[in-house]
């Protein structure tokens, strides 16, 4: 059996290959060339950028696979470059979910509109489906939420590291650190694309949502890369309006913002993974404080250069950041001297110390 998995290099990339690897396919990658990563050498590379059809055509020309797993480029080229080529093809997108007010979006919940990026991730997975119908090929789609974990290309988890190999103190959220944003280990990502390469008839013209099981808040992870790096951080929590210096926690949330001019999104981005959990097995194969651990042990041993942080929409002004940090502090101070009559409340509940005792709840006598 053959595969080729288009891409291959990135954060999932290892892990699928060598799962295809243990499966016994023969397995090459086709990719640009640009990034290397460590992978066994009877690994055959292809060496063509397959975000232009003309040029990864002419390279397939001849080829045959049993598999194709793409996990780069646009996908929506594939559904011709690749006739001929393998009639399995499993594709990775993204999840690109609006705002469900708080509730984990399953596959059939409304789309992102509004941002470029968003609708044609829509579109092609329109594209592929109408090939799959039309029974050009037997396609599964995985939608991706933001991955976590080593060789990401922007990883958000690096503002956190740095600042504390770098021995900040505090660490800025936004609203407290409590939004939740559905993410995936990298490793638990590859798992789901190997579970339908497993059951290509019962993944079979499906689209499936991979997520990991646990949802952290934005201060959970705050705290948990601080422990994995056996240091202690307060969090400095800011007003969206004020917080400049924690809206690098918008990058990959919130695609409008940076154009926008307002602050990035606090609202929850919430994915349900039932149907693949439920139809495939997937489960999470390496659980949140791990994956933490692994991915703060990565970046500690391959820190990013000035060009990626870039990417990550951080500047590491922390002359700024301590003068935001000093104007919060104070301001709380302020808050807390204004006199204010207060909340007290008393639970609407009666407490009768012996029968036939009244109490009045909410300005009405209660036999107690």
């Amino acid at each position: 059996m053959k595969a080729l998995v288009i891409g291959g290099t990135g954060p999932t990339g290892p892990y699928i290959v060598n799962g295809l690897r243990d499966r016994g396919y023969d397995t090459a990658i086709l990719h640009t060339g640009r990034h290397e990563t460590d992978l066994p050498g009877d690994v055959e590379h292809i060496h063509v950028d397959p975000n232009f059809s003309e040029a990864l055509t002419a390279e397939l020309r001849g080829r045959r696979f049993d598999l194709v797993v793409a996990t780069y480029g646009r996908l929506r080229l594939f559904i011709d470059a690749l006739a001929g080529v393998s009639e399995r093809l499993i594709t990775i997108g993204g999840a690109a979910y609006g705002d469900n007010q708080a509730r984990p979006s399953d596959e059939n919940a409304p789309r992102k509109q509004g941002h470029k990026l968003s609708e044609k991730i829509v579109q092609t997975e329109g594209l592929l489906m109408d090939a799959h119908e039309a029974g050009r090929y037997n396609i599964t789609h995985l939608r991706y939420p933001c991955l976590y974990g080593p060789r990401q290309l922007a990883p958000r988890e690096w503002s956190v590291i740095r600042r504390v190999r770098d021995g900040r103190t505090h660490v800025p959220v936004l609203n407290g650190g409590l939004t939740l944003e559905t993410r995936a280990y990298v490793e638990n990502a590859a798992n789901a694309i190997l579970l339908a390469v497993d059951r290509p008839e019962a993944s079979s013209g499906r689209i499936y949502n991979v997520a990991d099981a646990y949802t952290p808040s934005d201060a959970t992870i705050v705290q948990a890369i601080a422990a994995a790096m056996g240091a202690e951080v307060a969090l400095a929590n800011f007003p969206p309006e004020m917080g400049r210096p924690a809206y690098f926690w918008g990058a990959n949330r919130d695609l409008n913002f940076t154009t926008t001019g307002l602050p990035p999104t606090t609202h929850h981005l919430l994915i349900d993974s039932s149907r693949i959990r439920e139809e495939l097995g997937y489960t999470d194969i390496v659980g949140f404080e791990e994956g933490i651990r692994r991915t703060v042990e990565h970046y500690l041993e391959h820190p990013l250069g000035n060009a990626a942080e870039q990417q990550i929409g951080d500047p590491f002004d922390y002359a700024a950041e301590d003068e935001f940090i000093a104007l919060l502090d104070s301001t709380n101070a302020r808050a807390g001297e204004i006199p204010f009559a207060g909340v007290h409340y008393r639970h609407p509940y009666a407490h009768p110390k012996q029968p036939g005792d009244l109490a009045v709840v909410a300005g009405r006598p209660q036999q107690g």
